[in-house]
C-alpha cells in the first residue's frame, strides 16, 4: 500500500509540474514583454543562432491498406505531399503570427528558445506512470546496430540427429516464440522467418540448433514461425507461406517488414549471407553443397528468398493453387518479374547451403499449365483470395508453432 500510495504521490507531483511549466509558457507566449527585461528570461530561455523560423517534423506511419488489414508503409510520394502540405500551413500559421506581434519583439525575433522548457519536458518524455500508480524512468534508446556486424563469415554445420526437446532448452538469449533482439544495440532490420512444415521434426531440430547463434551473430530482430499444414493434401508449399506472412503479422506490434521464406532443409553456410532485405528481392541460396554449389537455371527463386512487405504484397504474395512438388517458386519469379523487380543474389562463395537428406515428394503434374497463365492471374490469386482455418498457435522458447487448415473448401 505504502509503494502504490508512493507511486499515486509522484504521478500527482507530476502532473502539477507540468501544468506550471504550460502556465508559464502560456504566460509568456501572451505577454512576452513583461519577461523582457525579467531574470527569468535568463532562465527559461537560450539564444538559438540562426533560427528564423520555426520547422516542423513529420514521422511517417504505418497504414493500414491492404484488403486484409496487412500493414503497409506510406509510399515516399505520400510522405513527401503530407509533408509539404504541413509545412505550407505552418508558415501560414506563422506569418499570421508575424503579423499580429509587429508592436512587439517576439520570441521568433529574438531567435530564442525555451531551454528549461524543453530540458523539463525531455525528462517527462523518459518518465512512465504505469497503472498501479507507479512512476518509472524509460531506459535511452540505444545506438544502431553495425550495417556489418563483426566477426561473420563461413560456419560449421551439424546434421547430427538431435532431439527437440533438448535443443528447445538451449540458448537462453531467445525469448518466448522463437523472438530474438540485439542486446546492445538497436536492430536495422526486423525480419520474420517463414518456413513450411510437414512431418520434418527431426529436421526442425537440426534447422533451429543451427539457425539462432546464426542469426544471433547478425545482429538483427528476428522471429522464427514454423507453419504447419494439417490434413492429408498434398503439400502447399506456397499457400503455408501466404499463411506464414498473414499470421507472423499478428504477432508483432507493427507488423514485420521484411520475410524470409525458408526450406526447413536448408541451412546457411556463411554468416555473411544476412538475412535482410534489399530494394530488389533476394534469392538466398543460391548455392547448394547437393548442386554442387551451381545455380541451376538463373530464374530460380526457390529454397531460402528474401522479400520486404511492400514487394511482397505488390505480387500478391505467393500462388495458392500449387498443390504437390515444384513450379511456386517459379511462379513467385514471374509475378516478380512482371512488375519490374529483378532477382538479387549474394556471390556464390557467400549463398552456400548445406541441404539435408529428404524424400522427394511427388511434382505436381499441373505446374506448367498453372506457370503459363501467371502473368494473367497473379491479381486474383494469392493473399487476396488465401482461405485457411486456424487450427492452433502455440509459442515455444524457439519457435512459434501455426497450425492451419488449408484445404479447398467445396
Amino acid at each position: 500500500m505504502g509503494g502504490g500510495a508512493g507511486g499515486g504521490r509522484a504521478a500527482r507531483a507530476l502532473r502539477l509540474l507540468l501544468l506550471l511549466v504550460l502556465a508559464l509558457a502560456a504566460v509568456e507566449y501572451l505577454f512576452g514583454s513583461i519577461l523582457d527585461a525579467s531574470p527569468l528570461r535568463t532562465y527559461l530561455y537560450t539564444p538559438l543562432h540562426n533560427a528564423t523560423q520555426s520547422s516542423l517534423k513529420f514521422t511517417e506511419k504505418s497504414l493500414q491498406i491492404w484488403p486484409k488489414k496487412f500493414p503497409f508503409t506510406a509510399t515516399e510520394d505520400s510522405t513527401k505531399n503530407l509533408t509539404h502540405k504541413a509545412t505550407n500551413s505552418t508558415s501560414n500559421r506563422n506569418s499570421s503570427k508575424e503579423a499580429a506581434n509587429m508592436t512587439r519583439q517576439s520570441l521568433a525575433d529574438n531567435g530564442s528558445t525555451p531551454l528549461l522548457i524543453t530540458k523539463l519536458m525531455d525528462g517527462i518524455k523518459n518518465m512512465v506512470t504505469t497503472e498501479d500508480g507507479e512512476l518509472k524512468v524509460s531506459e535511452p534508446s540505444m545506438p544502431l546496430c553495425d550495417e556489418m556486424p563483426p566477426d561473420l563469415g563461413p560456419v560449421p554445420v551439424n546434421k547430427t540427429d538431435m532431439e527437440l526437446d533438448i535443443v528447445d532448452k538451449k540458448y537462453p538469449d531467445v525469448q518466448l516464440g522463437g523472438r530474438y533482439s540485439p542486446p546492445n544495440c538497436t536492430a536495422r532490420h526486423k525480419v520474420a522467418i517463414i518456413v513450411p512444415y510437414r512431418d520434418r521434426q527431426q529436421h526442425l531440430a537440426i534447422f533451429l540448433n543451427h539457425m539462432h547463434p546464426f542469426l544471433m551473430k547478425q545482429q538483427i530482430e528476428y522471429g522464427i514461425f514454423i507453419i504447419e499444414q494439417e490434413g492429408n493434401s498434398d503439400f502447399n508449399r506456397a499457400k503455408l507461406m501466404n499463411v506464414g506472412f498473414a499470421e507472423s503479422q499478428k504477432q508483432k506490434n507493427g507488423g514485420w517488414q521484411c520475410f524470409i521464406f525458408h526450406d526447413i532443409d536448408l541451412l546457411p553456410l556463411d554468416s555473411r549471407n544476412l538475412y535482410s532485405c534489399p530494394k530488389q528481392p533476394r534469392h538466398m541460396s543460391a548455392s547448394i553443397d547437393k548442386l554442387n554449389f551451381k545455380l541451376p537455371y538463373e530464374d530460380i527463386f526457390g529454397g531460402v528468398s528474401a522479400m520486404t512487405l511492400e514487394q511482397f504484397t505488390k505480387v500478391n504474395g505467393f500462388s495458392n493453387k500449387y498443390w504437390g512438388w515444384g513450379g511456386e517458386d517459379d511462379d513467385m519469379f514471374y509475378r516478380l518479374k512482371k512488375v519490374n523487380y529483378h532477382i538479387a543474389r549474394y556471390k556464390m562463395s557467400v549463398a552456400r547451403y548445406a541441404m539435408l537428406d529428404h524424400k522427394k515428394s511427388a511434382p505436381n503434374p499441373k505446374r506448367y499449365q498453372l506457370l503459363s497463365q501467371t502473368s494473367k492471374t497473379f491479381q486474383k490469386d494469392g493473399l487476396s483470395t488465401l482461405e485457411y482455418e486456424l487450427v492452433r498457435v502455440t509459442q515455444r522458447h524457439l519457435f512459434t508453432h501455426i497450425i492451419a487448415n488449408i484445404d479447398e473448401r467445396s
